[in-house]
């Protein structure tokens, strides 16, 4: 052995110095251009009409940084280096729980996308219940992400404003007894108002999601990398194409990207410029872009010299006249 060490020494020096460089990760993801997920199958009811175009979400590529691909960020000009802790609201924030709030989003971007589907093609959607549910934590407060908030100090909370309205009620340093659901179990959490900013806080960001009654029925598939709300805007037209009486496409493969919250509005994403080169590596017939994020997208249009119809949208009723009428 020591003889194999000896003859093979600059070999295995080598070797082990690439496993290194490949194997140590660094606090930074690499951004580089996406792709396409067409989700105009996704969606399953009984009678669903055959579609001659597609609906797809738009992705970003990331990887975790090790030495050579954060060297490489610094070649390849569509390489981008992004410090983990912007994907963190707060410093201790570990990747299982940015995990767990990408998978709440993903609910909740699905429920937003329901809702405003449904109202739009005049189909039944009926409120049954809702759930609070932690999202962020931005100071140690006793509460989790991924936490359902079911009551304060013995109240059940409907929604973010009914709890927003609780703490400001109170004062500064009170003591909250708020009862959470978490990993299926009911428990007490004591959580006291701070001063964040000027304003009474308890250091964390809650959303709502919702369960619905809806006819018809259907069925949603997504796999388990998928998570994120980027994707709302077009969920809703993918909803909204499957169950209207009218075929919005017209033989195209829609793309876009955009938040959707349960009015109707689109909001601003990340990640845009390598989104617009997915749309373009797939062929894409129309993006639709956020108005936040037109004037971006229009810049890697124009740098790339792309030749890809760029659409802005504010609200969801702006995408499907878009695609109605054109």
């Amino acid at each position: 052995m020591k003889k194999f060490i000896k003859d093979n020494l600059l070999f295995l020096i080598v070797i082990i110095t690439i496993v290194c460089l490949f194997n140590i990760r660094l606090p930074y993801y690499i951004n580089t251009p996406g792709g396409t997920i067409d989700i105009t199958s996704r969606i399953e009811y009984k009678g669903k009409r055959e579609e001659t175009g597609s609906i797809n979400l738009l992705y970003v590529t990331e990887y975790i940084a090790n030495i050579p691909t954060f060297l490489l960020s610094y070649i390849l000009p569509d390489w981008d280096l992004e410090s983990i802790k912007d994907n963190q609201l707060s410093s201790n924030e570990t990747p299982e729980e940015i995990n767990i709030r990408n998978k709440v989003m993903l609910d909740n971007s699905i429920n937003n996308a329901t809702y405003v589907a449904y109202k739009a093609a005049a189909k039944k959607v009926d409120i049954k219940s809702r759930h609070n549910v932690v999202i962020g934590a931005t100071l140690d407060n006793g509460l989790k992400i991924g936490d359902e908030v079911l009551s304060v100090d013995g109240k059940e909370i409907e929604n973010v404003n009914e709890f927003k309205k609780i703490i400001n009620n109170k004062n500064i340093g009170d003591e909250l007894n708020i009862v959470v659901k978490r990993n299926d179990k009911e428990i007490d959490v004591k959580s006291v108002i701070k001063d964040i900013d000027g304003n009474k806080a308890l250091g964390i960001v809650v959303i709502t999601n919702y369960d619905y009654e809806i006819d018809p029925k259907i069925n949603l598939t997504f796999k388990s990398s998928e998570s994120g709300s980027s994707g709302g805007l077009m969920l809703s037209l993918c909803i909204y194409n499957a169950i209207s009486d009218e075929d919005i496409l017209k033989g195209r493969k829609v793309a876009g990207t955009g938040t959707i919250d349960i009015d109707g509005n689109v909001g601003e994403i990340s990640g845009i410029k390598y989104k617009i080169m997915g749309a373009v590596r797939n062929k894409m017939d129309v993006v639709l872009v956020p108005s936040a994020n037109y004037d971006e997208a229009l810049r890697t249009v124009k740098s790339h010299n792309y030749k890809i119809k760029l659409v802005k949208v504010d609200t969801f009723s702006d995408a499907v006249r878009y695609l109605k009428n054109n």
